[in-house]
């Protein structure tokens, strides 16, 4: 069985969502990177919201699909904010938090993939054992492409235990050729895009 065909459309969708090369990324404006990010997010099965306030941001897409706890947060004093939620807590998720609620220390614009560290603050299970999982990212943290986000990486000091890409909803198609959601983690992700304007 060849596998060529595959890879070769595989490749050719990705030089055609690619915003171009380094020189043109370069010369990109910022919101349009921003947009190019929340457009692969979406098209992965994320939601997205974008704005100043991400503690309100979180607000209305938890009352606007009835989220209920426990949470579990990631132990940043941004999302202090939400500790009036109910059953809401730090350190490592359990299999009972229905929710987990993180910070990324980058995303990629061209794949929508949110770039997650692993330390104390942010451990792992928050990214994989609850239900629902939103993240907020900064809009100046969303790098251009996988290689612009390696030399940012390589600067955090600590250098993470680990580092986790996430790009959509879990997802796997390996169970009878049909697609299933929230197999192996998250059955809903959403994206909180801190943008300051």
């Amino acid at each position: 069985m060849n596998a060529r065909p595959d890879r070769d459309r595989v490749l050719a969708s990705v030089r055609r969502t690619r915003p171009g090369d380094a020189a043109a990324r370069a010369a990109a404006k910022p919101e349009d990177i921003v947009d190019l990010f929340a457009a692969a997010a979406t098209a992965a099965g994320a939601t997205v919201a974008r704005g100043p306030d991400a503690v309100a941001l979180i607000r209305a897409f938890w009352q606007d699909h009835g989220l209920s706890g426990p949470v579990v947060r990631a132990d940043d004093s941004l999302l202090a904010g939400l500790d009036d939620l109910p059953g809401v807590h730090t350190g490592a998720a359990s299999p009972n938090d229905r929710v987990g609620i993180g910070r990324a220390t980058a995303a990629i614009a061209e794949t929508g993939t949110l770039v997650m560290v692993a330390t104390p603050k942010t451990p792992v299970s928050l990214n994989f054992l609850p239900e629902t999982h939103i993240v907020v990212v900064d809009a100046a943290a969303i790098c251009p492409a996988y290689e612009d986000v390696w030399p940012l990486l390589r600067g955090l000091n600590p250098p993470p235990r680990a580092v986790n890409l996430i790009t959509g909803p879990s997802r796997t198609d390996n169970i009878e050729l049909t697609l299933q959601i929230g197999v192996h983690g998250p059955r809903a992700l959403h994206i909180v895009i801190r943008d300051h304007g």
